[in-house]
């Protein structure tokens, strides 16, 4: 059986105007004429002899063939990027880039630490670390503009043609200074405590601490009273290590060396278990350095984690 291969440049200017839900828009970012990018789907539509667009007065939306032929594309796209990437790294001594989107939690503490572990085997490499909310991240993981998710497995980050990669089990609970009254009760903190002091939380964990807020209501306890909403996590542990404030993260602060002198309370309550990890594209973790990043990753949490609390999945 015989048939025509379209070329890179004919996929990535379909990812693009997919991706930017128009002909014009797609054009200005790809710097080139709206005619000639309308040529262009053309003959890539007579290739696939398919429609791959519904064009309205809006713009252009997916056809069903568009949207199943959009995931092959982009990772074609991406496969072939990181089979040159290997090549040159192969050949040179040529650095290349490594892309992680990760809360800020990771970004603060294990990124980090892994960064030793990582160089003394790949010296010449960099790596760009991109923090927001999981959606986000997410997305930018399917559009190929960040190679390695790492952080909360949850949900939204189940995708076909990805890899999870389970490493650990963490929990969220509630931080304060060493010499905080909180601190000196021996044995589980009575929830209704927590309403005498102030809270201090991040922007971009909303959900977690309306969880937080629902669970001190059933045990009859006052909602968290926030007095400041950063997306610093600087600024939480500082607060919090002053000696007045309270911080609902998660714990694995307070084992890191931006969270020395805080500890983390026993409450007389349930607390909120979570998987963390990895989620990439599938075939990735065959490149040497993308699988070192992600063991360096691993080692952090070997040395820092209780064994109870590792998952133990392997590369």
């Amino acid at each position: 059986m015989s048939f025509e291969v379209p070329n890179l440049t004919l996929l990535r200017h379909f990812v693009v105007v997919a991706e930017e839900k128009g002909i014009s828009k797609a054009a200005k970012r790809l710097r080139i004429s709206q005619p000639a990018l309308s040529k262009n789907i053309r003959k890539l539509e007579d290739v696939l002899g398919t429609q791959l667009f519904e064009r309205h007065s809006g713009g252009s939306d997916l056809t069903a063939t568009g949207r199943a032929f959009l995931d092959h594309a982009q990772l074609i796209g991406l496969e072939y990027q990181h089979a040159v990437q290997e090549i040159r790294n192969l050949l040179s001594e040529q650095e290349t880039t490594i892309t992680i989107g990760s809360g800020p939690v990771w970004t603060s503490t294990v990124i980090p630490a892994a960064l030793p572990h990582f160089h003394r085997r790949f010296p010449r490499h960099r790596l760009m670390v991109q923090t927001g909310p999981v959606d986000e991240m997410i997305e930018g993981l399917r559009l190929g503009r960040i190679d390695i998710f790492a952080g909360a497995l949850i949900r939204q980050n189940e995708m076909p043609q990805f890899r999870r990669l389970r490493i650990a089990r963490a929990t969220l609970g509630v931080m304060v200074a060493e010499d905080h009254p909180l601190a000196r009760i021996e044995g589980p903190v009575d929830p209704r405590l927590l309403a005498q002091y102030p809270f201090v939380s991040f922007v971009s964990t909303r959900e977690v601490l309306g969880t937080f807020g629902a669970l001190l209501k059933e045990r009859g306890a006052l909602p968290p009273r926030y007095v400041l909403e950063t997306s610093s996590i600087y600024a939480c542990v500082e607060l919090a290590r002053s000696g007045e404030y309270l911080f609902y993260e998660s714990t694995m602060i307070a084992s890191s060396p931006i969270g020395r002198g805080l500890k983390v309370i026993n409450l007389d309550a349930g607390v909120h278990v979570f998987e963390m990890g990895f989620v990439f594209r599938e075939g990735l973790d065959r490149l040497p350095a993308y699988r070192a990043i992600m063991k360096a990753m691993i080692e952090v949490f070997k040395e820092t984690t209780p064994v109870e609390n590792l998952i133990g999945s392997e590369l």
